[in-house]
């Protein structure tokens, strides 16, 4: 499931979910519009929160391609990965 879709369905207001995952709505809102990824901490603590209903590794490496209907390759998540960790430093 989809993390704004999660949000809309629960009946939660963007604030009050960006409060229980402990990230500014702000950061929420760019991680909905796809301008940022969360980082690793953040992904773990709204699966968490969802109990698993959007799950962290969506969150992190992206949905899957719908037209292709593949996966980008482990090589390429992995790269993507580093460099979003580089990033942050």
């Amino acid at each position: 499931m989809l993390l704004e879709e999660y949000i809309k369905n629960s009946g939660l207001k963007k604030k009050a979910f960006a409060d229980a995952v402990g990230i500014s709505t702000t950061n929420l809102w760019k991680i909905l519009k796809g301008i940022t990824r969360p980082s690793l901490k953040t992904a773990q603590r709204i699966e968490e929160y969802t109990e698993g209903q959007v799950s962290m590794q969506e969150l992190v490496f992206g949905k899957e391609d719908v037209k292709r209907k593949e996966k980008p390759s482990i090589e390429k998540r992995v790269s993507d990965l580093e460099s979003r960790m580089e990033n942050s430093k």
